[in-house]
């Protein structure tokens, strides 16, 4: 059996809810053995019941010799359906990650020569894919570089949550970043919600991914979406507008992971909130070391 490093990250490094006192990088032993990380105290609160989904901006995945053996011990613990990952720099690494998680499917898409790929991480027995994974605006090779760059067209899948019989088409975005983009970002908006408006316009739709930009911006880029609240909610709202501690880019901080559906699920959601995960790995450096600088956001949804 292949040797992997073991961490340890347990309750001699945290404190009351996995809070350390402070950032010292937890424990490595190389014993030939498991790798472990402890969550137990920052429980997903995921359920067979529901269509549990996270989306992960994993950080130039993967950034460390440690990081695709971290991902599988906080897969399994928090144990979600469905993951949209953001910013995939290994398609060999990422393959060998869906390898080596028992029950799961997946894919990384590269175009042309991203290196910030898209991706999904699903568990087969919750989750059924229907049909491939769609690159939206594939074709398109001029009207969409500005929107989109040309590396980062958002990736379709259409899925059924086995359990309840859920069924929704989920659309992974990882929209330009920084100061300077905003007409990129804007662009987007609007190429993104002519596509679902025309095309998936009865249909159950989730947007999820890094949105790069804040949804409660006076001037925001998102104005479509949100004037049109009829027909689509950003579910990570209340998050947005709450404290800046719960947000999932501590670093800025802001709240630009972000989740949108449709009205169709409008009544499905039971709730949205971002995984503090990192809070039980010894404090946010720690876990930025190892995994990424965005913690990871989770909307559940119920059937009907």
């Amino acid at each position: 059996m292949k040797s992997i490093v073991r961490v340890l990250i347990i309750a001699s490094i945290v404190t009351a809810c996995g809070k350390s006192t402070d950032d010292t990088p937890p424990p490595v032993i190389d014993d030939g053995d498991d790798f472990v990380v402890d969550l137990s105290d920052c429980p997903m609160g995921t359920s067979r019941e529901t269509m549990d989904i996270l989306t992960w901006n994993i950080e130039q995945f993967p950034k460390d010799n440690m990081t695709s053996a971290i991902v599988q011990e906080v897969i399994s613990q928090s144990d979600p359906d469905l993951i949209a990952v953001q910013e995939i720099t290994s398609v060999s690494a990422f393959n060998q990650l869906i390898s080596e998680l028992d029950g799961w499917e997946g894919m990384a898409v590269r175009y042309n020569d991203s290196n910030l790929m898209l991706g999904y991480l699903y568990k087969s027995s919750e989750i059924s894919l229907n049909g491939s994974a769609i690159q939206l605006y594939e074709e398109d090779t001029d009207m969409n570089n500005d929107a989109f760059t040309a590396f980062r067209r958002p990736l379709m899948i259409n899925v059924t949550h086995n359990p309840s019989g859920l069924q929704a088409y989920v659309i992974n975005i990882h929209l330009k970043c920084c100061n300077g983009s905003e007409d990129r970002r804007r662009g987007a908006t609007s190429l993104l919600k002519s596509y679902i408006d025309q095309e998936l316009a009865d249909e159950a739709v989730i947007v999820l991914g890094d949105y790069n930009d804040d949804i409660i911006d006076e001037d925001n880029v998102f104005e479509e979406f949100i004037a049109d609240a009829d027909n689509y909610y950003f579910t990570t709202t209340p998050v947005a507008e709450g404290e800046s501690s719960e947000w999932s880019y501590p670093s800025f901080p802001s709240q630009i992971d972000n989740i949108l559906i449709t009205n169709e699920l409008f009544d499905n959601e039971v709730e949205t909130k971002v995984q503090t995960i990192d809070l039980c790995f010894g404090g946010f450096n720690v876990y930025e070391s190892f995994l990424s600088d965005h913690r990871p956001v989770l909307i559940r949804l119920q059937s009907n």
